[in-house]
C-alpha cells in the first residue's frame, strides 16, 4: 500500500509539472547588448525606446456583466535586454501562432497567462510554428524550446516584475535534479502581471525571462484578471476561466528591424530525459 501511494505521490508531482508548464543551447553568461531600465509602464503611451517593437494584442473575454466584450494590448518588447525572447516572440507572433488561442490561466491581483495551444497549460509550439521555411511535421520539424534570459540562467536581464511587465512561462523540473532544462523550457506560453505587490512579484526576479511592458490598454489586462475562474485539475489554484478569453489576433510591429529566428532546444529530447527520469523514480519507489 505505501508503494502504491509513493507512485501516486510521482505521478501527482508529474502533472503539477505538466500543468504549470510554461512551454547555442547553452546559456550566455549575461547579454553583451546594451540594457534597459524598466520603470512601471501601465501609463498610457509611455514608451521606453521608440524604436522597440510594439505587440498588439486584440482579446474577445466576458466582462463583469457577462457580455462578451473586445479590448486591445498594446505591448513595447526590450530586444536589448532579453534579444531570443523577443526574436522568439515576434516570429510566433507574425506567423499567426497566437491567433485563437486563450488566457487558459488567470489570477486576480497576480497574473493572466496564455499562448497554450492546447489551452490547459501542456503545451507549447513546433519549429514549424516559429520557421516557416520547416514544413510541420517534417523529419526537421520537433517541439522546442529556447534558452531562459534570466539571472537564474547567468543572464542579465533588469526588467522589473510589476503591472503591466510581461514574461516567458516555463517548467520547473529541479525537483528531479533537472534545473538546467527547466530553466531552458520558455516555449510560447506568456504572462501579463497585473500586480505591483513584491511580495508576490519577488520570487519572479532573475528566475523568469521578462521581455517587456504594456503600454496601452493595461485596463484590459485589469479587466481578463476578473474572469470568473474554478479550481484547476490539481486542486491547487482557483485559476481556470469558465470562459477563456481568446487571443484574437497579435501581431508585432518591428519598425521595419528584421528579427531572425533565435537558437532553439530540441524539447522532445528533453521530454525523454524527464519521462526516463519520471520511471527511475517510479522504480526506485517498488524498490523501497
Amino acid at each position: 500500500m505505501k508503494k502504491v501511494q509513493k507512485i501516486m505521490l510521482i505521478l501527482m508531482a508529474i502533472v503539477a509539472l505538466v500543468v504549470f508548464s510554461g512551454c547555442s543551447n547553452k546559456s550566455e553568461k549575461g547579454s553583451k547588448n546594451k540594457t534597459t531600465e524598466s520603470t512601471s509602464n501601465v501609463e498610457q503611451g509611455k514608451i521606453v525606446d521608440e524604436n522597440n517593437p510594439v505587440a498588439t494584442m486584440v482579446v474577445e473575454y466576458v466582462n463583469e456583466n457577462g457580455n462578451k466584450e473586445e479590448g486591445t494590448i498594446k505591448i513595447e518588447l526590450y530586444p536589448d535586454v532579453a534579444p531570443d525572447t523577443v526574436a522568439n516572440f515576434i516570429n510566433l507572433a507574425n506567423n499567426n501562432f497566437y491567433n485563437g488561442l486563450t488566457f487558459h490561466r488567470i489570477i486576480e491581483n497576480f497574473m493572466i497567462q496564455g499562448g497554450d495551444p492546447n489551452g490547459n497549460g501542456t503545451g507549447g509550439a513546433s519549429l514549424s510554428d516559429l520557421n516557416k521555411n520547416i514544413n510541420k511535421g517534417s523529419s526537421e520539424d520537433y517541439n522546442y524550446s529556447i534558452k531562459g534570459e534570466f539571472a537564474t540562467n547567468n543572464f542579465r536581464n533588469n526588467i522589473k516584475f510589476e503591472a503591466g511587465t510581461i514574461a516567458m512561462a516555463r517548467s520547473d523540473y529541479s525537483t528531479l535534479g533537472m534545473a538546467e532544462e527547466g530553466y531552458n523550457s520558455a516555449c510560447s506560453q506568456f504572462f501579463i502581471m497585473n500586480t505591483d505587490d513584491k511580495s508576490t512579484n519577488s520570487y519572479l526576479e532573475g528566475n523568469y525571462a521578462a521581455f517587456g511592458k504594456v503600454i496601452e490598454g493595461y485596463d484590459v489586462v485589469t479587466k481578463i484578471s476578473k474572469t470568473e475562474v474554478t479550481v484547476n485539475e490539481n486542486g491547487t489554484e482557483q485559476s481556470v476561466p469558465k470562459d477563456a478569453p481568446v487571443i484574437k489576433e497579435l501581431s508585432v510591429d518591428t519598425k521595419g528591424k528584421e528579427y531572425k529566428i533565435p537558437d532553439t532546444i530540441n524539447a522532445d529530447e528533453v521530454a525523454e530525459k524527464i519521462q526516463a527520469k519520471y520511471m527511475e523514480l517510479i522504480q526506485q519507489s517498488y524498490n523501497n
